[in-house]
């Protein structure tokens, strides 16, 4: 696939504000409040239906628009539906499931060894063996565990629960996206994702949304997890 260079034009991330205030064990930012919070312990076997969604009330202000402008300067065309606040996959498919196509969820990683981060999206119904994952992308079984909400306003500017690929332009080539095939090649007309915030979903063509990817430097690694992950 080839590789789309950012405009330069495009809408930026905000510059990350200073931390000036501990909260709930985690350093927050004024301007930037994190979602609403639920202290992950990282399980071995992640499976989507009880666990959080990666959703998030609000990002810093202005950060939803910066990434309706980007999209827009990418010519790419998205859909926005917006609905109540959601933090589990059940609230969230209540208020989206008329939406035809892949709904997503994401895990927001860290190899605990070489302190890389991995923000890994998979279809909204995906269960997620933590360890062979791991192995898949040769960092070694149980290394995988989730990163604090600290490293979650650092590298994509939202909060823990907040998690989405659409925040990747904030990232400065910190994070590593893994991505379910079934988003490419799953015949879907549209995927969705949160918008930075979980009072919303955004639909696209998972050309454009790769278009998107793409435009943030980042190169996804794909996943076939019916067939690769066993």
């Amino acid at each position: 696939m080839h590789r789309v260079t950012a405009n330069t034009a495009q809408a930026q991330c905000p510059p990350r504000s200073r931390p000036i205030t501990a909260w709930g064990g985690f350093t927050s930012r004024r301007e930037a409040p994190p979602c609403r919070q639920e202290r992950h312990v990282a399980p071995q076997h992640f499976r989507a239906p009880g666990g959080r969604e990666s959703g998030g009330m609000a990002a810093a202000p202005g950060l939803r628009e910066a990434l309706e402008q980007r999209l827009r300067d990418l010519g790419i065309a998205a859909t926005t539906t917006e609905h109540p606040e959601v933090f589990t996959v059940e609230e969230m498919m209540a208020h989206v499931q008329h939406l035809k196509g892949g709904h997503s969820k994401n895990l927001f990683l860290k190899d605990k060894k070489r302190k890389e981060f991995w923000l890994v999206t998979v279809l909204h119904d995906r269960q997620v063996d933590l360890n062979h994952l791991a192995k898949k992308l040769g960092v070694g079984s149980g290394n995988l565990r989730f990163a604090d909400e600290n490293a979650m306003l650092e590298k994509l500017q939202v909060g823990q629960g907040c998690a989405t690929p659409l925040a990747l332009f904030c990232d400065h080539g910190d994070v590593r996206l893994v991505l379910d095939a079934g988003f490419l090649e799953g015949g879907h007309e549209k995927v969705y994702f949160h918008p930075m915030t979980n009072g919303a979903t955004m639909g696209l063509s998972p050309e454009d949304f790769l278009k998107f990817v793409k435009s943030t430097g980042h190169d996804p690694i794909v996943v076939h997890f019916d067939e690769d992950i066993k």
